[in-house]
């Protein structure tokens, strides 16, 4: 099901499908002049009560087709019979389609895509994750796929997964920024204007599914996602200050945002390159002495120029610091740099698509245009038409678009050093790196995880404890005296699809003996880059832990 653009007052009786919404509330006719229709409306009253907060649900659901009256974008959504879904009891309600954003039209469109799984138990009141890629320029899907939702790719195609995320959370897979994945149009080339285009999707994703827009927020994220997810959450924080005091953007609401999740992110970029050749060179041994040497020789440079960008915005000093920095993280030869443990050629197998190293970048692409479903109807579609997108030849699908990740770069978007705009609300308006993003939002009471697989030469964990340690925060003097505790992982090593988890330590603060914490790093021995994908039990035990807000020990 889809409805077309909302462009004009022609338009305004537009509203959604009834695919789209959820079931209408149960109706009681009651028959007085029988005892047996008496007895049929208590318990239908009973039944009612019984089940107060899912109807509550479902009227917030239907309020969708008013909403839409009030606003003008584009919007084609979707139901998605998922393909994986018939071995599991309460499988998820599915959505997907695009989302037309600020300055979009017909003739230059600027579309995020997005696929959405309800929570198998009380999706009512279960949090939203939003979940997107890294790169920049990675598809959401891919981390959806090697783990979090209820289809795991594999080499022949779409299998349900047992390690889910969406038991217990409604999850959100977005492609951003624009170019990612499926979303298409206009792109932009740094984290400040896409982080304004996430907040725009945020506020339209809940005009189509007001029954979300009250449950707690938590953005997830990794790799890159170090720094998309916090650039998006001070986009979301600083408009609902705006919001709360009376300033906010006409039409706009407040938006739940409770916590950060982060696997092996890249934040710190001065953080990141003191410690990447203490990981390779010391650690590891993975480079031999020589090219060591020579990159040793070439760090201080690379340092200093970090600090020049941090200290001004001019593009000039970001570009030289990525010119002087990229050279040290280059591939090591022979071994896949996002998970030491194993050997790779470190060929790409198709230089838009795939990286060499993991196969499933080609296993995404390939399950959705392969992978068969049932529609409520009966027809077989593949994935992709079910998802509702056109054929590969008019929307190509690219689990890694190099050519954003190379905007992005040549923005040296890593080390901008952005200016907070809403000076008043912040420390007179000083300039911020991205990771500086963190302090305000933990002072602000968001809660902060990261987790870390130590085997990932990509994202070195002692570049992401550094920065953990020096981050200015109300937590930093407790964080730093903390200790690493080993955590009971149960029986997480040995479940579907993970191999030997090895050591996991929890280091939490800010109420860490009643609650998860404010702010926690869990570190995985047995785990590359991608904890989800090695780990995917321990990964989703990690998430359901720190969602819920519960005590680690």
């Amino acid at each position: 099901m889809s409805s077309k653009p909302c462009s004009s007052s022609s338009d305004s009786d537009t509203k959604l499908p009834s695919s789209a919404l959820l079931p209408v509330a149960l109706s009681v006719r009651e028959n007085p002049s029988t005892k047996r229709h008496k007895l049929f409306v208590h318990l239908a009253f009973f039944c009612i009560a019984a089940a107060f907060s899912a109807f509550c649900f479902i009227h917030r659901g239907q309020q969708a087709n008013a909403e839409m009256q009030k606003h003008t974008f584009y919007h084609n959504v979707s139901r998605v019979s998922l393909p994986c879904a018939s071995g599991m009891v309460n499988a998820s309600v599915s959505y997907a389609g695009h989302i037309g954003l600020e300055g979009d039209s017909k003739d230059a469109p600027k579309r995020s895509f997005f696929w959405y799984f309800s929570a198998e138990e009380n999706p009512e009141d279960a949090p939203l994750i939003l979940s997107m890629g890294g790169g920049p320029g990675t598809s959401g899907l891919m981390n959806a796929l090697w783990g979090q939702s209820p289809c795991l790719v594999t080499e022949e195609g779409l299998t349900e997964n047992p390690n889910r995320w969406t038991q217990k959370h409604n999850l959100l897979i977005l492609d951003h920024p624009i170019g990612a994945g499926f979303s298409y149009g206009t792109r932009v080339n740094n984290s400040f204007d896409a982080r304004a285009d996430a907040y725009d999707f945020l506020q339209k994703f809940f005009v189509l599914f007001p029954q979300l827009a009250r449950n707690k927020l938590v953005l997830s994220g990794g790799s890159y996602g170090g720094i998309h997810v916090p650039n998006i959450a001070t986009a979301i924080h600083q408009h609902n200050l705006l919001i709360g005091a009376g300033k906010g953007l006409p039409g706009t609401q407040h938006v739940n945002l409770e916590a950060l999740i982060l696997s092996n992110p890249l934040s710190n970029p001065h953080a990141h390159f003191s410690w990447l050749l203490h990981y390779r060179c010391v650690t590891h041994q993975l480079h031999n002495a020589t090219t060591c040497a020579n990159f040793y020789t070439k760090l201080p440079a690379c340092l200093d120029a970090i600090q020049m960008a941090f200290d001004t915005s001019k593009l000039e000093h970001r570009q030289a610091a990525a010119g002087a920095c990229w050279p040290l993280a280059a591939e090591v030869p022979g071994i896949n740099t996002e998970d030491i443990r194993e050997e790779c050629a470190n060929e790409p197998t198709d230089e838009e698509d795939a990286v060499g190293c993991h196969e499933e970048f080609v296993w995404v692409p390939h399950a959705l245009d392969n992978t068969t479903t049932y529609t409520a109807d009966g027809r077989i579609l593949t994935v992709r038409e079910a998802l509702g997108l056109p054929p590969p030849s008019k929307l190509p699908y690219k689990s890694l678009n190099r050519r954003v990740a190379e905007e992005f770069g040549g923005q040296g978007d890593m080390r901008v050093a952005f200016f907070l705009y809403e000076s008043w609300l912040t420390d007179g308006g000083r300039f911020r790196p991205h990771h500086e993003l963190y302090t305000p939002l933990l002072e602000a009471g968001i809660r902060v995880l990261h987790y870390t697989g130590l085997q990932d030469a990509n994202c070195a964990w002692p570049g992401i404890e550094s920065f953990l340690t020096l981050l200015q925060s109300p937590y930093q003097t407790a964080f730093r005296a903390a200790p690493d505790i080993p955590w009971a992982t149960g029986s997480d090593s040995d479940a579907e699809g993970g191999s030997d988890a090895g050591l996991v330590t929890v280091r939490a603060v800010g109420d860490a003996a009643h609650t998860a914490g404010n702010f926690a790093h869990v570190r995985v021995e047995g785990a590359g880059h991608f904890t989800v994908k090695d780990q995917p039990a321990l990964a989703k035990r990690i998430v359901e832990t720190w969602v819920a807000d519960e005590p680690w020990f």
